[in-house]
């Protein structure tokens, strides 16, 4: 029996060209026909990064994902994993919004087979291969850790209302001076156009040399080093909250100057936190895998009643006129306390010999691991050269005062020492026990939504307070050894 397949194809901007467009058409096109496909169809994307952030602006990316939710087509061949994603998080949403619309993903170069346990170790595969890089990533800024620890500055632009004086954080008065009417202004419920204006008015500009607007003034009452905090975060943030509040920060009290009193600066992200109580939440712990006992799937909202918030999951059905859903809503907590100690119960340490055991027939069998992890230290030396050039396109400028100057050096020689760790990583040949084990228990220990979603297939709603979870570990652990009713 003849079956169809589209294909989707991208190179992206770092150095690729037209020539690895056509080579992953060919490896797709001798795929299918050695398989019994016939392609009725392509998606491709040129010059856009394969990084995660960027998935949004791929057009033809975003029009297979539209297609796929008409039944268009029920197949989709790719070159390799990395043409549609490059971290775990993208490569396993694709794969649920896939698997929900009917539609199997095949990277024709790294094809393992559609069986579940191959689907499943593929993806530990990518969360393993993630997390040993993040860790090898952590040793290039052991040099920056230790100068964090002197609370010293570790690179980068001083914050406005600060100078660095051979890496010391000197008041800078005039700024500072504004700093304390931008905080009293947030304490006292003002706004901050006749501050903004008063900036614009006598001339000072944020440390880039431009205008300070409200985006740059919400940074700065985020900013705890105006409380005289020292924060530095040892490992890279991948998103804005986070790089604003620093939960893996390194911090150090008293160890700047201050600018304000602590106190009013807690007094200011209490307010701020009473604003951000109110809209849209997203990113909840186990979202997209909770099922109403009716069927249907369950939404993660946080509505506010009298000046609380609920967090809670409500059936998709409950406004269907024709087939309304009257069970209600459950507690995201009940259910995120469910999930968390379903994973503790999963990876119990019998489990835990099994999975290593599979992954490591998995890895023996697995061609393109190595390639895969080569793409990866290249994609992150690339970044880092492009801050490095930018380093260097500002210091080229010549109109930099002395300090700046030291500052701009003081970086590229920490970026430097970064890539040529970066180059001198080698991939394992293989994972180890030790490796795998410690990778496990830090799911165990510590799961987080990236975990959740890794090892949980669904969660459906018995009652209020009784969940039955299954797990993507099924097919290898067997179901003695998944639990379920929790």
């Amino acid at each position: 029996m003849n079956k169809t397949a589209y294909i989707y194809a991208r190179y992206s901007s770092d150095k690729q060209d037209q020539d690895s467009i056509e080579a992953q058409r060919r490896a797709c096109m001798s795929y299918a026909e050695s398989h019994g496909f016939t392609i009725a169809g392509e998606y491709i994307d040129e010059a856009i990064s394969g990084k995660g952030s960027k998935t949004l602006s791929r057009s033809s990316y975003q029009r297979m994902l539209r297609d796929s939710e008409k039944g268009i087509f029920d197949t989709i061949l790719i070159h390799k994993y990395d043409r549609v994603a490059r971290n775990l998080g993208e490569h396993v949403n694709l794969e649920i919004k896939l698997r929900h619309n009917g539609v199997t993903l095949i990277a024709v170069s790294q094809d393992f087979g559609a069986s579940n346990e191959a689907k499943i170790m593929r993806t530990m595969m990518w969360a393993l291969s993630e997390y040993y890089i993040d860790n090898l990533a952590d040793e290039t800024r052991k040099g920056l850790k230790e100068t964090a620890l002197k609370g010293l500055h570790t690179g980068g632009v001083a914050p406005f209302g600060f100078d660095i004086v051979e890496q010391q954080y000197i008041i800078n008065d005039l700024e500072a001076g504004y700093v304390r009417k931008i905080f009293d202004a947030a304490v006292n419920r003002q706004g901050f156009t006749e501050i903004i204006a008063e900036l614009e008015s006598a001339g000072v500009k944020g440390k880039r040399g431009k205008l300070i607007k409200y985006t740059q003034i919400y940074e700065m009452l985020r900013n705890e080093k105006y409380a005289g905090v020292y924060a530095y975060s040892p490992q890279e943030e991948r998103n804005r909250v986070d790089r604003r509040t620093k939960p893996n920060a390194i911090r150090i009290e008293n160890a700047l100057p201050s600018i304000i009193s602590k106190a009013q600066f807690e007094e200011v992200q209490r307010i701020m936190n009473e604003r951000k109580q109110t809209g849209k939440r997203a990113g909840y712990l186990c979202s997209g895998l909770v099922y109403c006992p009716c069927g249907a799937k369950m939404h993660g909202s946080s509505p506010e009643r009298k000046g609380h918030v609920y967090k809670i999951y409500s059936c998709s059905a409950r406004k269907n006129p024709d087939n309304r859903c009257d069970f209600g809503t459950v507690q995201m907590s009940d259910v995120d306390n469910a999930a968390t100690e379903y994973l503790k119960l999963l990876l119990s340490a019998s489990n835990q010999k099994k999975i290593v055991k599979a992954l490591q027939k998995y890895q023996a069998g697995e061609s393109g691991r190595v390639g895969d992890f080569n793409t990866t230290i290249k994609k992150k030396v690339s970044e880092k050269q492009s801050q490095y050039d930018a380093l260097m396109s500002n210091l080229s400028t010549g109109e930099l005062p002395p300090e700046v100057v030291s500052d701009i050096g003081r970086r590229m020689k920490a970026l430097k020492d970064e890539m040529d760790a970066l180059i001198e990583t080698e991939p394992p040949k293989d994972y180890t026990i030790e490796q795998i084990e410690t990778w496990l228990s830090s799911l165990k220990n510590a799961p987080d939504e990236k975990a959740v979603h890794l090892l949980i297939e669904r969660i459906d709603v018995i009652t209020k307070t009784d969940f039955n979870i299954t797990s993507t570990l099924k097919s290898v652990l067997g179901e003695n050894g998944c639990g379920g009713r929790i």
